[in-house]
């Protein structure tokens, strides 16, 4: 599309990146004075009734990663992100002092996180496999952000997500509506951050 295109293009959102996305939630986390290096950063898959695409998980691994912050990829067997785009957020984490790696184990991921990041995406196993990705979301409707994943987090660890959200399905209502949850400032930040972008296209300065 930038090869064929002569005015300024943005990415809104294509099928493995959503940089528009992540430039709010690098703000959001700068804005709630969370710690770049040395804070840690969860994104834990989420149930949901459907397969849904990877480009906000792939766009929100890479930002924390290259923020410099120790990532945490929480996911259950058969959604782990895809090998080339754990790669690149292992270079940039390499790159800007972090780490990144992936678990199953929803305790040993949330120990002292500063953040935990819920999105649901479809499963890499059976990608394309409609009916083979169903049967195995079927089985993990428990993997529903609630307060309990938080026992053993920082006291003021954060919920964000990317809204729109399914209340009960991806996150209880008491995380969702609860101090924890930033989902609105992460919202305002998205608008914020792509007039940003606009200004900066059309000749702004910084």
């Amino acid at each position: 599309m930038r090869s064929l295109c002569t005015v300024p293009l943005i990415n809104m959102e294509s099928a493995i990146s959503h940089p528009c996305q992540s430039l709010a939630d690098w703000k959001t986390l700068d804005d709630l004075d969370i710690p770049a290096n040395g804070g840690k950063f969860v994104l834990s898959w989420a149930y949901h009734p459907m397969a849904l695409p990877l480009a906000v998980p792939s766009s929100t691994l890479f930002m924390a990663a290259k923020r410099g912050m120790d990532v945490t990829v929480l996911r259950p067997e058969g959604f782990q992100l895809p090998a080339p785009l754990m790669q690149k957020a292992i270079f940039a984490a390499e790159e800007s002092g972090g780490s990144v790696r992936e678990t199953d184990d929803r305790k040993e991921a949330m120990e002292g996180a500063h953040v935990i990041y819920a999105k649901s995406w479809s499963s890499t196993t059976h990608y394309g496999d409609k009916l083979g990705d169903q049967n195995l979301r079927n089985e993990l409707v428990d993997w529903c952000v609630d307060e309990p994943w938080f026992a053993n987090a920082r006291e003021d660890c954060r919920f964000m997500h990317c809204l729109p959200v399914r209340r009960g399905v991806v996150v209880s209502e008491p995380v969702l509506d609860g101090p924890r949850s930033v989902v609105i400032a992460e919202a305002r930040n998205r608008m914020l951050a792509q007039m940003a972008v606009l200004h900066q296209m059309l000749g702004g300065s910084a």
